[in-house]
């Protein structure tokens, strides 16, 4: 039996979806589901395959697919479609299932399988080996990773309660537990090489540390009923064994550097620790046997060490609490692949883990268009008529406010020595940021992100030069008989794509030059503010001037007017921003997709021939941005709100500078206080800008990638169909010179004839493009994958796939830029990291764990 813990699976029934999600399709749609007999009998087989699992490679990756699938579909059906998914509890013995009508529930349970697979395969590892300790490790990280994500992503989208074992306090002890287990795979590796004692200490520290926080997690009385004691006692008992063996190591350390009265102590701790771990009840044999040794080698060392001592040494013992505390070295993390997190792009015919992705007909082309021109026209209103108009008015506020040098003049008469609390955490916040250097960092990151975007368009560019220079030879080489579609007939959309995207990245060069020289006045203007800001509370406290003893009082009535006018501001401002956000969060779950399928259907009823334009959806977009008229009335509120409390306030400061008595020092603290508020708020402004900037860059990176990456599937389907057609020329003109009587046959027709590029997409960041898929509400849709093989072709010098991409992880880790081939997040990659970490192998100096 494994010292390790693996977690159950929970049992499920089998059901078919085939009837619920035809009826949904035949309703909402006005399609026939005959037309996905195909799509319904595959994912009915999918659901099946899940049924019955076993701690196999094979069986996760059924689980995978099923769960790539889920999240395909969810994009194109309801949460809630009729279907009752069964659903046992984990650990649970009698036939009880929870069901429930809801298609996140089905996905966060097969997400749970998945990494309880992944956790059996971990325990099932043999640990005797190297090899097997970074499979198990691995196994481990994925099976934290798989948690977490089920815990943060899924579950918060669930809409329902869900039950106990799949809360957010149970997945977190397993992911606490799964990473105290990878932990311990990984120390086991560092004793197993005899790594430096000392490091060996700080990494058993951190296996306690986990499971120390898992066992916390799982004795909250909620947990009562999930966790047996069986288990808090492994997890106990794992604590107390490692930070025995921490104890024990460290001893070991101390040795080395002749403290022999510490290494008594450490020891004596540890055979505490040990002890207690031994008392533990309904322990497996495998955790028993692992005390006993550790148990076994600690009362020999210390023994020894004694003996020295008392004989040689006499070096005092020091208590436990002034030994300095050991260390930690954490070298778990939770590990999630993208077949994971985000499966939908890598889901295509060449994946043959993930496969196609079904029903990925089922929404017309016209409403991927018409939702891209009614999403760019809903964030247009709510990011410049809404959010814009609210960042002036706040602005216009700022400065009315500074030049009444407030709140400076009200801190400094009330506060005469040290610094106002508002300023105290701008001074944090801009450290935190930090500081004027991390505005010049980002700055270079965009610049950095421009330059990269840029670079790939011209590759893309280059590489369809290269294509039609290479096809216009052969028409020149042929003559006549080289009759396939000229490149320029085929291309006619990717270039339409990539001058609106250099149109896009033109237009974000402007505004980073803008930005870039608001930071260059922001620092010549307030460069020495916000340097003493970036210094932290210290240095500015020293540069304030204190006002002790120095006169400088006002009328209290209307100190305290003008406080509760100051107040109404900051109250103001915070309720905008929140506003903003909420308008934000409504924007985002705008959805009018089954509107547009509605008004598609019907102006196709009669004719599938008629060409559909976002201007037949022209009144349908007028009556749903009207929901946003009454936002736009809000910023008029706003602006007359603010208009009356700032003539109020300009009013009450009149009579408190009247009453005010003050002296030159007082006002060198106004001013001062005033100075490194006014430089916070323009620091802010410029940092959102630069923050903006960066994602936007990342943004766009993402769509000229797919771009590229499509193009790329282009240029080998063309190189494909050239080599077809130079065979088919060069044999007929051979024939022709063997016998000149006979009529040359035709050239077929290739069979990558057909393949086209994609249709165009208006540019910029948030347009719709053909190979994500439509954007509901903001839950981005499959992407349509394309049709032309990869298998067997020469590299292409212009798209050359063995050249890493300059956005790709280290260690072949998978992210967004990966194009699906491989498994990411597998031991590969902990081979790598244990490489780098025990490259220098050191002799231990006392035997035992």
């Amino acid at each position: 039996m494994s010292n390790l813990l693996a977690i159950d699976f929970k049992r499920t029934e089998t059901l078919s979806m085939t009837k619920a999600l035809s009826d949904y399709i035949s309703t909402s749609y006005a399609e026939h589901p005959d037309t996905y007999q195909d799509d319904f009998r595959v994912l009915d087989e999918l659901r099946a395959d899940i049924v019955n699992l076993e701690p196999h490679q094979n069986a996760l990756n059924r689980l995978l697919k099923y769960h790539a699938q889920l999240v395909f579909i969810s994009s194109k059906f309801p949460i809630d479609t009729g279907i009752e998914f069964p659903w046992a509890l984990v650990n649970s013995t009698d036939r009880k299932m929870n069901s429930f009508r809801n298609m996140y529930y089905e996905r966060a349970c097969v997400c749970f399988n998945i990494a309880a697979m992944y956790s059996q395969l971990g325990t099932n590892e043999n640990r005797n080996s190297a090899e097997g300790l970074k499979r198990a490790y691995s196994y481990f990280q994925n099976a934290a990773g798989s948690f977490q994500h089920l815990r943060d992503t899924i579950i918060p989208e669930l809409r329902i309660a869900p039950t106990v074992d799949i809360s957010t306090a149970a997945l977190t002890v397993y992911v606490q537990l799964m990473l105290a287990q990878a932990q311990e795979c990984f120390w086991q590796k560092g004793a197993l090489d005899q790594i430096k004692d000392g490091l060996i200490s700080k990494l058993a520290g951190k296996v306690a540390d986990y499971y120390e926080a898992a066992l916390e997690n799982a004795t909250h009385s909620s947990m009562s009923s999930l966790f047996a004691s069986s288990w808090t006692n492994h997890m106990q008992a794992k604590a107390l064994h490692f930070n025995a063996v921490s104890q024990y190591r460290k001893s070991c350390e101390c040795i080395s550097q002749n403290k022999y009265g510490e290494e008594i102590a450490r020891l004596q701790i540890a055979e505490r620790l040990v002890n207690q771990g031994l008392s533990q009840r309904d322990l497996r044999d495998t955790v028993m046997n692992d005390l006993k040794s550790l148990q076994k080698a600690i009362h020999k060392n210390l023994s020894r060490a004694e003996k020295d001592n008392d004989i040689i040494y006499l070096e005092p013992i020091p208590a436990e609490a002034t030994l300095v505390a050991i260390g930690r070295a954490d070298m778990s993390k939770p590990t999630l692949i993208p077949e994971i997190s985000n499966p939908v792009p890598l889901m295509n015919e060449h994946n043959m883990l993930l496969g196609v992705p079904l029903f990925s007909r089922l929404v017309p082309f016209a409403v991927h268009q018409a939702a891209s021109v009614y999403t760019e026209r809903k964030e247009r209103i709510v990011k410049e008529e809404i959010g814009g108009k609210f960042d002036e008015l706040t602005g216009v506020c700022y400065s009315q406010m500074q030049a009444l040098n407030l709140p400076g003049a009200l801190q400094a008469m009330e506060q005469p020595v040290g610094l106002p609390p508002s300023l105290l955490s701008h001074i944090d916040e801009i450290y935190a940021e930090g500081g004027v250097r991390g505005l010049h960092d980002m700055m270079e990151t965009v610049r950095t992100l421009s330059r990269q975007n840029s670079a790939i368009l011209d590759e893309i560019f280059e590489a369809l030069q290269q294509e039609a220079d290479e096809d216009e030879a052969m028409r020149q080489r042929f003559q006549g008989r080289w009759n396939r579609p000229t490149s320029a007939s085929l291309t006619v959309a990717f270039v339409e794509q990539g001058r609106k995207h250099r149109e896009t990245l033109e237009t974000a060069r402007k505004s980073d030059l803008i930005v870039k020289n608001k930071l260059e006045a922001l620092m010549t203007t307030w460069g020495r503010s916000l340097e003493l800001l970036s210094s932290g509370r210290a240095e500015v406290e020293r540069a304030v001037p204190n006002t002790t003893g120095a006169p400088g009082s006002s009328d209290p009535e209307i100190v305290d007017d003008l406080n509760m006018l100051l107040e109404e501001v900051d109250q103001m401002i915070k309720a905008r921003r929140i506003k903003l956000e909420e308008i934000k969060r409504i924007a985002d779950e705008d959805d009018i997709g089954p509107a547009l399928v509605s008004i598609t259907n019907k102006l196709t009823a009669n004719s599938s021939a008629i060409k559909i334009e976002p201007a037949h959806f022209e009144a349908l977009f007028q009556e749903q941005l009207k929901k946003y008229d009454g936002y736009k009335r809000l910023v008029k509120e706003e602006t007359a709100t603010q208009e009356d409390l700032m003539e109020a306030i300009q009013e009450t400061n009149k009579a408190f500078v009247a009453s005010r008595r003050s002296n030159a020092m007082v006002h060198q603290r106004e001013k001062a206080l005033q100075n490194l508020d006014a430089a916070f708020q323009k620091y802010k402004g410029i940092l959102a800008n630069f923050k903006e900037g960066t994602q936007f860059h990342r943004d766009f990176e993402k769509i000229l990638v797919r771009l590229r990456d499509n193009c790329r599937d282009y240029f080998f389907a063309r190189k494909m169909e050239a080599k077809d057609y130079l065979s088919e020329v060069t044999v007929g003109m051979s024939a022709m010179d063997l016998n000149r009587t006979q009529p040359q046959s035709p050239v077929q027709s290739s069979p990558y004839e057909v393949a086209s590029a994609p249709p165009p997409v208006s540019g910029g960041v948030g347009a719709w493009n053909p190979s994500v898929g439509v954007r509901f509400g903001g839950s981005p849709a499959g992407a349509p994958t394309t049709t032309i093989s990869h298998s067997g072709t020469a590299p292409i010098s212009a798209f050359d796939h063995s050249r890493p991409s300059p956005y790709s992880t280290p260690n072949n880790s998978r992210g967004y830029m990966d194009d699906g081939a491989g498994g990411g997040g597998g031991p590969q990659n902990f081979a790598q990291q244990l490489q780098q970490q025990f490259q220098q192998k050191q002799p231990a100096r006392a035997q035992g764990q």
